[in-house]
């Protein structure tokens, strides 16, 4: 096992720094009210890195929440994450994590400020230590004819790691999401979400980034 968390330790700080890197994720998301002020949130999302060559990462996620006065939603959640870091490095990570979401300001003519606050409590299989950490986002978007038309997208996510841990977090900024879109409804509960994303990642002498093709598929419940 030491040496299982030895490997997967050094697999995780030293593969962010072969980038930059051009990636793709494709996210499937299901999220909204399905009875009165319950929530639920279903999630999956393959990365292709690499290149987009391989499957480099599997994201499975789901929630359950409550919508409180004026737009505020609280989930908590679980979220499964299969690590495809290299051939022969792989890795299972299981998390569970809570969230507040709420509106910092909605015009009439739909252009909007959300802010979402994440928790994540995260281990690794054959591995000791649970990291703590905290994402901060803030998302931006601005229709160009009124609500519920198309229009450009912005999102900017920081991560905080909270403690260092033995399969290699390191207390401080994790990393930093930043994204340039374009928000397209498909029908009155149906949104496409594309456009770039840069993720910078803060790890030991320089600090890589990955050039990410973000494509979202998000069906709004209620």
């Amino acid at each position: 096992m030491t040496r299982f968390v030895a490997a997967l330790a050094a697999a995780l700080l030293a593969w962010p720094a072969l980038a930059q890197d051009v990636q793709s994720w494709n996210t499937l998301l299901l999220q909204g009210p399905v009875d009165g002020k319950l929530l639920l949130w279903a999630e999956l999302q393959p990365r292709f890195t690499s290149d987009v060559s391989r499957l480099g990462q599997l994201v499975v996620r789901g929630a359950v929440g409550v919508r409180l006065k004026h737009d505020i939603d609280l989930h908590a959640g679980y979220h499964y994450q299969h690590n495809n870091l290299s051939p022969g490095i792989r890795s299972d990570e299981h998390r569970f994590w809570q969230q507040f979401m709420a509106p910092v300001f909605r015009r009439d003519n739909g252009h909007a400020l959300i802010t979402r606050w994440r928790l994540e409590e995260r281990t690794f299989e054959n591995a000791q230590d649970l990291g703590v950490r905290l994402r901060i986002m803030w998302r931006m978007q601005l229709p160009l004819h009124g609500k519920g038309t198309a229009g450009p997208l912005l999102i900017s996510e920081t991560f905080v790691a909270m403690n260092s841990t033995d399969w290699g977090a390191r207390r401080g900024l994790d990393q930093q999401r930043s994204f340039v879109g374009w928000l397209q409804p498909l029908s009155p509960h149906l949104n496409l979400e594309a456009g770039y994303m840069h993720q910078h990642l803060n790890r030991p002498g320089r600090n890589p980034g990955n050039h990410v093709l973000s494509l979202t598929l998000n069906r709004r419940l209620g």
